[in-house]
């Protein structure tokens, strides 16, 4: 029943840890009433598998800047279009995080959403639920969120020749940026 409404949880506790324990889980329980100076004797019994921990096997990411950019990953070609959009905006490579999902296992970023320390996220080419966020997002528009700006583009390899997209583009970035 729940399985289905991450998106609901997440604007309902927005601020708030939650927790999911799978439905066999099983608690400690003392095999009988002890007297004070006797020894406690509890059952091992399996530990929960809560949806915190698994989050701890992420790599949780923690920018050195406020606007972070994700790829999946990025040519030559890539990274010379990305800086000249950067640089429209007044913005260049060493002034922004720029992560290449494929290097990575996966990415943890809520911990770093959580704690305000992105102003904008904008990924190319790579949508939230790849990275574990259930935001809706659609090409080209902008969603601000708790004061982060988010924008999902389409990949920079599809933006080279496809003069359609890079205008729709820009026009979310100059609302974005300038």
């Amino acid at each position: 029943m729940f399985e289905n409404n991450s998106a609901v949880f997440q604007y309902l506790f927005a601020e708030e840890h939650l927790f999911v324990i799978p439905e066999n889980a099983t608690i400690a329980v003392p095999e009988k009433v002890l007297e004070p100076e006797n020894v406690q004797v509890v059952k091992e019994v399996p530990q929960p598998i809560v949806e915190e921990e698994k989050s701890q096997e992420l790599l949780h990411f923690v920018p050195s800047h406020r606007v972070v950019i994700l790829v999946n990953n990025i040519s030559e070609a890539d990274k010379v279009l990305l800086s000249k959009i950067l640089v429209a905006v007044k913005l260049d490579l060493s002034k922004v995080d720029l992560v290449e999902l494929s290097l990575l296992k996966t990415m943890n970023v809520k911990t770093a959403l959580s704690q305000n320390l992105i102003s904008h996220f904008i990924t190319f080419g790579i949508p939230m639920p790849n990275i574990k966020l259930e935001i809706p997002l659609m090409a080209y528009q902008i969603k601000e969120i708790k004061s982060i700006r988010f924008l999902f583009s389409d990949a920079l390899s599809e933006l080279q020749n496809d003069v359609e997209k890079k205008k729709a583009l820009w026009k979310a970035l100059q609302e974005m940026f300038l």
